[in-house]
């Protein structure tokens, strides 16, 4: 049976692989030194909430690229004039990157909603940003991310009106479902956005969809803050019950969940 952790033991790990990776990354390389975290702090480690950290920082300057990657790809696909073989083989390789990045935001949100009150918002976000060696915007962005997914998922689990509710899979989460779920008897998705926007309803693939902003306030040093989950909770309810007064002329098709 694993011990209960204390935040000294997350910080503790934490600076043990940022150490490893500072020791190593001379005489190996930078990625030697990632390999080696990876299986001195992951493959070598028994507990499930220590190894998701490892997984995380070991991750963390691999996807730092990969979001440099996903730009210039992004940027390619719009206005790189590319002839239509170069646009096929640069779509293939961007929806490869999307399913890693999308793949680390669900491992770095695990690790927030099953360990986040035992570090900080800073804690994190300095563990983060030396794992990939200084880049603190990529850092402060996925945190940003999954912690608004957090919060949205607390702030959904107490609305009694929605059913099922569940975190999207990668595929689903690909096509812009971070939940899914069910509104009177009919299937509902719902897509986490940070900052200040106005909840938005529509129609996606024949079922209601819904994009909701998640105040950064609606977690404070990764903790819940109910005032913020309360506002949320008001604004799914206001666009749901808006919804409720119109009659929806829209195609009825059969969803199928996309297979991990």
């Amino acid at each position: 049976m694993n011990k209960a952790l204390a935040a000294e033991d997350f910080s503790r790990r934490a600076n043990d692989i940022i150490l490893l990776i500072e020791l190593q990354r001379g005489k190996l390389g930078l990625h030697e030194a990632i390999n080696l975290v990876v299986e001195r702090f992951v493959e070598d480690e028994n507990h499930p909430e220590l190894k998701r950290l490892g997984e995380v920082m070991a991750l963390a300057r691999r996807q730092a690229v990969i979001q440099d990657m996903l730009d210039d790809d992004r940027e390619a696909l719009h206005h790189g004039g590319l002839n239509h073989e170069e646009l096929t083989e640069r779509g293939h390789h961007y929806e490869m990157l999307r399913h890693q990045a999308c793949s680390y935001n669900h491992l770095l949100r695990g690790l927030i909603e099953s360990c986040g009150h035992n570090f900080s918002r800073d804690d994190l976000m300095d563990w983060l940003a030396s794992a990939s060696s200084g880049r603190d915007e990529w850092a402060r962005g996925e945190i940003t991310g999954a912690a608004s997914e957090v919060a949205l998922h607390a702030a959904l689990q107490g609305l009694p009106e929605l059913r099922s509710v569940r975190y999207g899979t990668v595929e689903e989460d690909l096509k812009g479902y971070d939940f899914v779920g069910e509104w009177q008897g009919a299937l509902l998705t719902i897509d986490a956005k940070t900052g200040y926007y106005p909840p938005l309803s529509e129609i996606k693939h024949g079922h209601r969809h819904l994009e909701i902003s998640v105040p950064r306030e609606a977690t404070k040093d990764l903790q819940i803050n109910h005032r913020g989950l309360a506002r949320v909770r008001g604004e799914v309810r206001q666009v749901l019950r808006n919804d409720a007064r119109v009659e929806l002329h829209a195609s009825h098709h059969f969803f199928q969940p996309a297979i991990a």
